[in-house]
């Protein structure tokens, strides 16, 4: 072993990535599984125990193969699914931008005021979802709308119920910021969502456009892309 090299994999930026610390929580949500006699316990336990890398022309290395087990609640897969999901909307909307150069980004949050348990959880989330859509075909924003990466989180109360909540990248006509025709404020994005949503009370909703964060030397681009697709299931709501 005192020959033996330790791999670093770090990211753009320097900083090395989680790949123990996301091991562990698979080895323990792995212990979970055998506890409750799930069968694909041994096959979550064996979740990229072999990493194949390939060196490259300029010596540096390039994980190339292994096997992830693909379970829906593996820390260590939702991680790289995450990865995967921020890698390939960033070049989306860079794409989109280089087309519509003066376009900008809205994030929003839609929420719902109602926490539900697991048997009416589906139902709402239908609900949620054509609210939605009802929503980005209302002539006021469907006027300005070029596009949209929709994202849905679900968390989890103490007594056990859900609460469902969408996260939604806008991309809008520069036209969006100018004159009262085309603007819409929080009052009239919560108003538009009420009415899709067909509530009878003020659901809560938060818009933001999205900004150069030069603190963090990151591009308003690839922000708005870590923020969107970060909303995975996140292993601290049940490794408890």
């Amino acid at each position: 072993m005192a020959n033996k090299k330790i791999l670093q994999d770090k990211n753009s930026y320097g900083k090395p990535r989680p790949w123990r610390q996301k091991k562990l929580e698979n080895l323990r949500y792995a212990e979970y599984l055998s506890i409750l006699l799930y069968k694909k316990a041994h096959k979550v336990q064996g979740c990229a125990d072999v990493l194949r890398f390939r060196k490259l022309p300029d010596g540096s290395t390039k994980l190339y193969q292994t096997w992830f087990c693909k379970s829906r609640l593996c820390p260590l897969c939702n991680w790289r699914r995450s990865l995967k999901n921020s890698s390939q909307l960033t070049k989306i909307l860079a794409e989109a931008h280089r087309q519509h150069s003066t376009a900008r980004f809205i994030f929003l949050t839609l929420t719902e005021e109602n926490s539900v348990d697991g048997v009416d959880l589906k139902r709402r989330l239908k609900v949620l979802t054509h609210a939605f859509f009802k929503l980005v075909h209302y002539k006021k924003v469907s006027k300005n709308l070029l596009g949209f990466v929709r994202s849905t989180e679900i968390t989890t109360n103490a007594n056990g119920s859900y609460h469902q909540h969408l996260h939604v990248l806008l991309f809008v006509k520069s036209a969006y910021f100018k004159g009262t025709g085309n603007y819409l404020s929080q009052a009239d994005w919560t108003n538009l969502w009420q009415k899709a949503l067909k509530s009878s009370y003020k659901p809560i909703v938060n818009v933001e456009a999205v900004r150069v964060n030069k603190s963090k030397g990151k591009s308003s681009l690839l922000a708005s892309a870590q923020e969107t697709a970060k909303y995975q299931v996140k292993s601290a709501d049940y490794m408890t």
